[in-house]
């Protein structure tokens, strides 16, 4: 059949996909997503080698991906995400040439990476988050995928240590490793991401320090390097990402003061530092952030006064025995105490001079009705009563 597209998403199909479709020697584009299409993928789908696109995102689909889809040279971006689809992904899929988009995501694969990913020299977005199975250390040929801009392979198990060949993917716009069971250190080599918008590295298991090198990344709107377990200090450079609207550094272990360079994120929108060690006061560049921000500092050693912000009315800053201020979670600050008790003695001392006084006053008041009243009295004339009865 001459067929090339075949379009038909987001309806309320259901059933299998009919296995006839591999008899569509000529077609380039299969679109079914957002159905509630069910069972296998036909076997021999690209039969005809010219399919170009195939989506079949958010339905019920199962099995392994068909091995016909293993050998399709034109393939560009290939959609798979949101389904129940299971298999070994190390050789669920080939080499594709011109492959540019692969997600399947929010499936059930299992087994390790495979290396085929590095050869195929057009791939620019892989996302393979959410399988929860697909397990073991990240392959070092990944670095050799030169042209990758977006990575997801978060939730899942990977482990061991980011390769530090990823400092070839220099293309790098977003790279998301979170939720896996990653060790080691955060590679200083990605601080060659100089187009970086997006890093999450959150709940792994990486250690050491926050690495000096990220003031490269000038465009990076989003980083989360969140529940591991990072230690020593928020390096200054933080400051050189003034293009970040969210900052999440909590729940590791790091220390010494925040640095004052953070009044330079005048985009963020997020702060989050709580459950470290920090210590030392906020210092007065909080007041310059911007009006609204969601600040997190709970659970630090932070002390000293709270910066007069109104950023800090709502801030979560509980579990810092040493902060003070005019906020119901922290104490007050001895010169506000003070201030308040010399207010309560000002209001007592101003209250027992003024209550007599008012009392004065309102006795004078009343002496000065009475002998008026009296005074009238005397000088109004008196009728006789014989008079006074003749006139009625």
């Amino acid at each position: 059949m001459s067929l090339t597209s075949l379009l038909l998403s987001n309806n309320q199909l259901s059933g299998s996909i009919p296995s006839s479709l591999a008899n569509l020697s000529n077609l380039k584009y299969l679109i079914l997503f957002n159905n509630n299409l069910s069972g296998h993928l036909p076997e021999n789908l690209c039969h005809g080698g010219r399919l170009q696109i195939i989506s079949v995102s958010g339905n019920q689909l199962t099995g392994p991906i068909s091995r016909g889809l293993r050998n399709c040279p034109r393939v560009i971006r290939a959609i798979f995400n949101h389904n129940q689809f299971s298999g070994d992904i190390s050789n669920s899929f080939g080499v594709y040439p011109i492959l540019d988009f692969l997600d399947v995501s929010h499936n059930n694969f299992h087994g390790q990476l495979s290396q085929n990913w590095s050869k195929c020299k057009s791939l620019r977005s892989l996302v393979m988050a959410n399988n929860n199975i697909i397990s073991g250390r990240i392959p070092l040929d990944f670095g050799n995928s030169t042209q990758l801009q977006r990575l997801d392979l978060s939730s899942n198990h990977l482990t061991c240590e980011i390769p530090k060949e990823f400092e070839n993917m220099k293309n790098m716009l977003n790279l998301s490793l979170a939720n896996n069971q990653l060790s080691g250190i955060i590679p200083p080599e990605l601080g060659f991401y100089e187009s970086l918008e997006v890093l999450d590295l959150s709940a792994n298991r990486l250690n050491g320090s926050i690495p000096k090198d990220i003031g490269q990344w000038d465009h990076i709107h989003y980083l989360n390097l969140s529940n591991n377990k990072l230690t020593e200090k928020i390096p200054s450079e933080i400051g050189k990402l003034v293009q970040l609207t969210e900052l999440d550094l909590s729940h590791n272990f790091l220390m010494e003061e925040i640095p004052s360079e953070v009044q330079s994120l005048q985009s963020l929108q997020k702060l989050d530092l709580c459950h470290n060690r920090l210590f030392g006061s906020i210092l007065d560049a909080f007041t310059s952030l911007p009006r609204g921000i969601a600040i997190d500092l709970s659970y630090n050693e932070l002390t000293g006064p709270l910066p007069s912000s109104a950023n800090f009315v709502n801030a979560s800053i509980q579990g810092n025995p040493g902060l003070c201020g005019n906020v119901t979670v922290v104490k007050l600050c001895a010169s506000q105490s003070m201030k308040k008790k010399n207010n309560s003695f000002h209001h007592r001392l101003i209250l027992s001079t003024m209550l007599p006084l008012i009392g004065a006053i309102l006795l004078a008041l009343f002496m000065y009705r009475l002998i008026a009243y009296r005074q009238q009295k005397k000088k109004s004339p008196r009728i006789p009563l014989n008079q006074e009865i003749g006139a009625r």
